[in-house]
C-alpha cells in the first residue's frame, strides 16, 4: 500500500496563535458545526435566525455560547456559509446576504457545495462570496468553483468518539437526505437500481432509520458493515468519514480525491462506473471475512487522513491569518 505521507498532520509553525479568537456563526449543518467547535477558540453562535442546531444530530459542546444578534457579544470575525443552492433557494440566500453585508469585520465563508451537477455557477458563487476568504470541502470543488481567495480544508473528527463495529448486522447502508429535491446530486437512483438488480435491501439512514441521538446514531453504525455512497457530486460527504472510522468498507464514487486514500480492495473501493461499485457491493454482501479484513484497513486509515488534529491545525492556519 502507498505511503499517505502527504495525507498525514501537518506541524505548521504558522498555526501557533497567541490570541483565542472570538468566532461568530450561525448554525448551518450540526455536524461539522460540531467539529468547528473543538477549535481552540471561543465560538459564538446565533440563535436568532431559521437555522438551528439539531441535539438529535449532535449534543451542544459546553463551550458554546449563543447570542441573540451580532452585536450582542464583542467578536473578531464571522464564518458564514453557502452551498451550490444558496444562489436560488431564497431562505440561504437572505440568510447570507442580511449576515455577509451587515457584519462589518473579517468574515470566511464556507463553501458545503459543488457545481458538478445543479445549482449556480461559479461566476454567480464569485458574486456571492465577493472579496471574502472561502474554505472548500474537497478539492474538486476547491478547482470548479474557480475563487482565487480559498482554499479546501479536508474535515476531520475525534477517532475515539467512533466506535469500532462488530459487523452483526452484515448490511449495506446508505447514509442521506430522501427528498423531491436534488436527487440527481444525492443520484438516488443508484440504490434503487442496485436493490432491483441484485435483491438485496439496502438500509437507508435518512429515510427508512432516523436517530433522536447522536448515541443511537454511532450505536447504528458499530453494528453496521458495508456503506454505499453514489453521488458524484456531493463533496466529501461526512457519513462516509464516520462509517470509516467504525470501520465499514466504504464503496463510493471517485470525483472528490478518494483515490488518494482509498486503495481498491485494500481500505475500501472507489470507481466511477455504477456497476463496477455495485459487484463491489455484492462481493462484500456475500463475502464477510472481506469485509472485516478491509473494514479494519479501512478504519486505521480514516484515523490518520481524518483525524481532528489535522483538520484543527489547517484551519489554525487560515485563522492565523485574521488573528
Amino acid at each position: 500500500m502507498r505511503e499517505l505521507t502527504s495525507l498525514k498532520t501537518p506541524v505548521l509553525a504558522s498555526t501557533v496563535m497567541s490570541k483565542k479568537l472570538n468566532i461568530l456563526k450561525y448554525p448551518w449543518h450540526t455536524s461539522h458545526d460540531y467539529e468547528l467547535c473543538k477549535l481552540p477558540h471561543n465560538m459564538i453562535l446565533l440563535s436568532n435566525t431559521h437555522r438551528r442546531w439539531n441535539v438529535n444530530n449532535r449534543p451542544i459542546p459546553d463551550s458554546v455560547e449563543f447570542v441573540n444578534n451580532i452585536n450582542s457579544r464583542e467578536t473578531d470575525l464571522m464564518i458564514l456559509h453557502v452551498d451550490q443552492w444558496t444562489w436560488h433557494e431564497l431562505d440561504k440566500r437572505l440568510l447570507f446576504l442580511d449576515y455577509r453585508d451587515r457584519y462589518k469585520k473579517n468574515k470566511i465563508i464556507i463553501n458545503h457545495g459543488c457545481n458538478m451537477v445543479d445549482g449556480c455557477s461559479s461566476e454567480q458563487m464569485k458574486e456571492l462570496i465577493g472579496d471574502n476568504f472561502m474554505v472548500c470541502n474537497s478539492s474538486t470543488a476547491h478547482k470548479l468553483w474557480g475563487i482565487e481567495n480559498s482554499r479546501y480544508i479536508r474535515h476531520g473528527m475525534s477517532p475515539e468518539e467512533w466506535p469500532q463495529t462488530n459487523y452483526g448486522r452484515a448490511n449495506i447502508v446508505v447514509n442521506q437526505a430522501f427528498s423531491k429535491i436534488h436527487q440527481e446530486y444525492r443520484k438516488n437512483d443508484a440504490v434503487f437500481e442496485f436493490e432491483e438488480k441484485t435483491g438485496i435491501k439496502i438500509d437507508w439512514l435518512g429515510r427508512d432509520f432516523k436517530f433522536n441521538s447522536f448515541d443511537k446514531y454511532r450505536a447504528f453504525l458499530a453494528t453496521s458493515s458495508i456503506l454505499f455512497s453514489p453521488s458524484y457530486a456531493s463533496p466529501n460527504p461526512r457519513a462516509r468519514t464516520e462509517a470509516m472510522l467504525c470501520g465499514m468498507v466504504l464503496v463510493t464514487t471517485n470525483c472528490h480525491g478518494e483515490s488518494e486514500y482509498i486503495r481498491n480492495g485494500e481500505n475500501g473501493y472507489a470507481s466511477n462506473n455504477m456497476n463496477e461499485l455495485y459487484e463491489y457491493l455484492e462481493f462484500l454482501y456475500n463475502n464477510p471475512d472481506e469485509v472485516r479484513r478491509v473494514g479494519k484497513a479501512a478504519r486505521k486509515m480514516a484515523q490518520e487522513v481524518f483525524h481532528i488534529d489535522r483538520f484543527i491545525e489547517l484551519w489554525q492556519e487560515v485563522l492565523s491569518q485574521f488573528s
